[in-house]
C-alpha cells in the first residue's frame, strides 16, 4: 500500500496543500508503515495503542494523515474500505484563546526592534512591524512580491496556505515601515528582484530567515515568535470591539469558528482576573 506514496504526494500538491501539511502527512505515514504493511481496521486499533502515550492532538493528527491516504487509496481502487471511523479520534476540550503574550510585551518588543541598530534595520523593522500590524504568517511575509503592494489603497495581496490568495489591510504604521524600507531596498544590488524582502545575497527570504530575524531581538524576558504577533493582533482586535467577520477576513480563516477562539479571554487577563477572586 505504501508503494502509492509518490502519486499520493502529487495528489496533495494538486489539491494545493501547503508544504508543511504535506511533510506532516508523509512523516506520519512513514511512521505507520514502518510498523504495518497495510491499512486495516485491526491495524488501526493496534496502532492507536502504539501511539497512546502521545498527546490527543498528535494522535488525531496521525490518524487524520492515515485517513487521508486511506481515502486516496479508495479513490484509485486500491482499497474498498475506510478503516478509520469517527470514534477513533479523541475529543479535545477547547483550549481557549492561544494568545500567550501581552500587548505590553509586544509594544516593548517593537520598541526594541526600532531602536536596536542592525545591518538591515529598515528591512527588519518592516518585516516585524508587518507581522505585528497585519497578522500575516511568516511564510506569507517571505512570499510578498513588489506587485502585491498597493500602498495608496492600503492593501497587500497575500499568498497563503495551499497557494490561496487573499488581501489584508495595511494600517499607517505598516505602510510607513514599508516605505522606509523601500528607500534602502532601491540601493540593493538585486533591487530588480520581484520579491519585497531580500537577503544579503539578494535571494528571497525564507520563513526560517524570518524566524532568525525575530530571534535577533528576543530576550529571556521577552520571547516573542512570529506567530505570536498574529495571535496578539487577533485578540487585540476583538478586545477593541472589531467585528468578528472583519477579523476573520484579515486572518483569512476559512471558517469563522476558527476566529472565534480569540473571543475567549486572553491567558494573561484571565490569570489576573482569577487571582482577584480569593477566599479565606
Amino acid at each position: 500500500m505504501y508503494s502509492h506514496i509518490n502519486t499520493y504526494t502529487q495528489y496533495l500538491q494538486d489539491q494545493n496543500k501547503s508544504e508543511n501539511t504535506i511533510k506532516s502527512y508523509l512523516s506520519d505515514l512513514k511512521h505507520y508503515f514502518s510498523i504495518y504493511s497495510t491499512i486495516s481496521r485491526s491495524n488501526i486499533q493496534s496502532y492507536k495503542q502504539q501511539i497512546s502515550r502521545l498527546s490527543a492532538s498528535s494522535i488525531n493528527r496521525q490518524l487524520s494523515s492515515i485517513k487521508s491516504y486511506n481515502e486516496y487509496l479508495i479513490s484509485i481502487n486500491q482499497i474498498d474500505t475506510l478503516c478509520i471511523i469517527k470514534t477513533d479520534f479523541i475529543k479535545i476540550q477547547h483550549k481557549g484563546n492561544p494568545t500567550n503574550v501581552t500587548e505590553k510585551e509586544v509594544i516593548k518588543f517593537l520598541e526594541k526592534v526600532k531602536s536596536k541598530p542592525t545591518t538591515y534595520q529598515s528591512r527588519n523593522i518592516a518585516i516585524i512591524y508587518l507581522l505585528a500590524n497585519t497578522a500575516i504568517r511568516r511564510e506569507e511575509c517571505a512570499n510578498i512580491k513588489l506587485i502585491d503592494i498597493n500602498l495608496s489603497e492600503h492593501e497587500l495581496k497575500i499568498r497563503g496556505k495551499g497557494n490561496k490568495e487573499g488581501v489584508v489591510i495595511l494600517n499607517s504604521i505598516a505602510i510607513d515601515a514599508i516605505k522606509n524600507y523601500l528607500v534602502d531596498r532601491s540601493n540593493h544590488k538585486n533591487a530588480d528582484s520581484e520579491y519585497l524582502f531580500l537577503s544579503e545575497r539578494g535571494n528571497k527570504l525564507t520563513k526560517e530567515a524570518i524566524n532568525d530575524i525575530v530571534n535577533t531581538y528576543r530576550t529571556p524576558k521577552c520571547k516573542i515568535t512570529p506567530h505570536q504577533f498574529r495571535h496578539n493582533w487577533a485578540s487585540s482586535a476583538i478586545k477593541r470591539g472589531k467585528d468578528i467577520a472583519q477579523v476573520r477576513d484579515q486572518l483569512r480563516h476559512s471558517s469563522i469558528a476558527t476566529t472565534n477562539i480569540y473571543t475567549h479571554s486572553r491567558k494573561d487577563e484571565l490569570k489576573k482576573s482569577i487571582n482577584e477572586i480569593s477566599f479565606g
